[in-house]
């Protein structure tokens, strides 16, 4: 009797041990972007799967394919599934075209998954620059700032024109800031303002 009660005293230890390191153990963790590529203008957006709700916070960080990582955000993780899109879309300014990585900690687990930023004719400038635009429109900048960052936008290949090169003067139109204020508030798209540069260029028509 005192053997069969040794036994089972033993047996259960060992499945309390089990719950115990089984509460313990890391969860699965996965990451599902919502598409493998995205283009300029896309904002990223994935979401978090994990089996097991800790409590805790994950640490999300994104890296490039030279191994250049950003810096780590905190993500606290309430569900089982948290999706996530980026604030700010993809923009050339700030991320060149190739592959990158998500990579996610969490509770001592720790997955990483790809995607890609293609290179298409879309054009998307950043929001900074609309503000320039808009200033200029309503005489507030000059025309020669307003003219750099028109040329920024071109040598980073944000705005792309066949060959452009920097001149030692500004010309622009006046009646352009009628394109410059539509754009400023919205009314015409980044793709519409960007090939009315293209075009202002490439006719000699505006110099910067």
């Amino acid at each position: 009797m005192k053997k069969f009660m040794a036994v089972s005293i033993f047996i259960a230890s060992i499945a309390f041990l089990g719950l115990v390191s089984t509460s313990y153990a890391s969860p699965q963790i996965s990451i599902v972007t919502s598409k493998p590529t995205y283009q300029y203008g896309d904002s990223l957006s994935f979401s978090v799967i994990v089996s097991n709700v800790t409590g805790g916070t994950a640490i999300l960080e994104i890296v490039d394919q030279s191994n250049q990582s950003s810096s780590p955000i905190d993500m606290i993780i309430t569900k089982p599934v948290s999706n996530i899109t980026a604030p700010v879309p993809f923009y050339r300014t700030t991320f060149l075209p190739g592959t990158y990585f998500i990579k996610v900690q969490y509770a001592g687990a720790s997955v990483t998954t790809s995607f890609q930023i293609v290179d298409t004719e879309n054009i998307a400038i950043p929001p900074q620059f609309k503000a320039v635009a808009g200033s200029w429109a309503q005489n507030q900048t000059s025309s020669k700032l307003f003219g750099e960052n028109i040329s920024y936008l071109v040598n980073s290949g944000i705005i792309k024109t066949n060959n452009y090169h920097e001149q030692n003067m500004t010309v622009i139109p006046s009646w352009f800031k009628n394109d410059a204020l539509w754009w400023s508030n919205g009314s015409i798209s980044d793709y519409d303002f960007g090939h009315a540069v293209e075009y202002l260029l490439e006719s000699n028509i505006m110099k910067i």
